[in-house]
């Protein structure tokens, strides 16, 4: 990666979009008052100064995990007027193709144009037995996923015809180019988030600061190279959990821990192994504040900095509110990343 190229992603400062996954909290069965909230919620960030509001899926849990982003998104695109929406990842392998494509144009039209497409292979096992998708093919279905759902996107037509004849996929989107980004951080995923796609979107939980900078400079990087591409044309996001506390020891004992702990154990419990969810060690908490986004807004301020120097992200995400956190605190929390964080984060 060129100098030139390193340094572009740097010239402005860098977007903030924020993530859920719209879960109740635990114990509490009545999903209607989370998605109540989740309208307050999108409203107050549709005020606010972030970019985008990402949403995720997961399928056959018990938790209130959401199940279906895009219709989603079409709905929250007609309760806001500016913030874009993005799928974190939608798992393409397990969705009909050309269903992904028409409820996407209808959340772009619903939205007035501000979809942008978050795909990934899928990481557990047992989703794929779910939906009779045979896992050790997720590669390959991207491979041809991606290109399919470009196709309908961009041209409005689909190769699904007898015989692979092209059929119409109208109506036709707001956006000319919807966006499509991978989600992962595998260099296989890499590479092909740098062929056939606009951007890439990985998650680091526990360690944001040496992960992203591994990812850039023994992944990502190259990869660009290798296929003729900077970030001039290719979106770099990077998705973390953040908290920004006043008081961050007090909110990790209060409640934040616990938060982490709950998303971890459901995570492990769902991949029915922990080293498939992010984990390098066997210590049975590998969640420590120190190394997390856990922080005073001055000190998560330079230290989003000082990844961006090792790792030239376009943008950050941060998951605003998981179970434990609550719908009153992530409405507080989301007004003081907004005030103390987002506007010093240029230079």
């Amino acid at each position: 990666m060129k100098e030139d190229d390193h340094a572009a992603a740097k010239l402005h400062a860098p977007a903030v979009g924020v993530w859920t996954d719209v879960r109740p909290e635990p114990g509490d069965p009545r999903a209607e008052r989370r998605y109540g909230e989740l309208l307050e919620e999108v409203r107050l960030a549709d005020q606010l100064p972030f970019r985008t509001f990402a949403t995720t899926e997961q399928h056959g849990v018990e938790d209130g995990y959401l199940p279906a982003q895009l219709p989603l998104i079409a709905g929250l695109g007609v309760a806001t007027e500016r913030i874009r929406f993005m799928t974190n990842a939608l798992l393409l392998p397990l969705h009909p193709w050309r269903q992904v494509v028409e409820q996407a144009i209808v959340a772009d039209l619903l939205s007035g144009g501000r979809l942008e497409l978050g795909v990934a292979a899928g990481g557990y096992a047992r989703e794929f037995d779910l939906f009779g998708v045979d896992f050790r093919r997720r590669g390959e279905l991207m491979e041809r996923g991606l290109a399919f759902i470009r196709q309908g996107l961009r041209d409005g037509s689909l190769p699904d015809g007898p015989d692979g004849t092209d059929v119409a996929a109208p109506p036709r989107p707001v956006q000319d180019d919807i966006p499509i980004y991978l989600g992962g951080g595998a260099p296989k995923v890499l590479d092909r988030a740098v062929r056939l796609s606009d951007g890439v979107i990985p998650v680091d939980f526990f360690s944001p600061e040496t992960k992203f900078a591994e990812l850039w400079e023994d992944g990502l990087a190259p990869a660009l190279a290798r296929h003729g591409r900077s970030l001039d044309d290719f979106r770099f996001t990077i998705c973390v959990p953040l908290w920004v506390s006043e008081d961050p020891e007090r909110d990790w004992n209060l409640f934040y821990r616990d938060a982490i702990e709950y998303q971890f154990n459901q995570y492990a419990t769902w991949a029915g192994d922990r080293s498939q969810v992010g984990v390098d060690t066997d210590s049975d908490t590998p969640w420590r504040r120190e190394t997390m986004l856990v922080d005073t807004p001055e000190n998560i301020v330079r230290r989003l900095k000082d990844i961006r120097a090792r790792a030239p992200y376009h943008q950050v995400v941060f998951w605003y509110r998981i179970p434990h956190i609550g719908h009153e605190r992530a409405m507080a929390h989301l007004e003081l990343v907004a005030h103390k964080v987002v506007p010093f984060l240029d230079g």
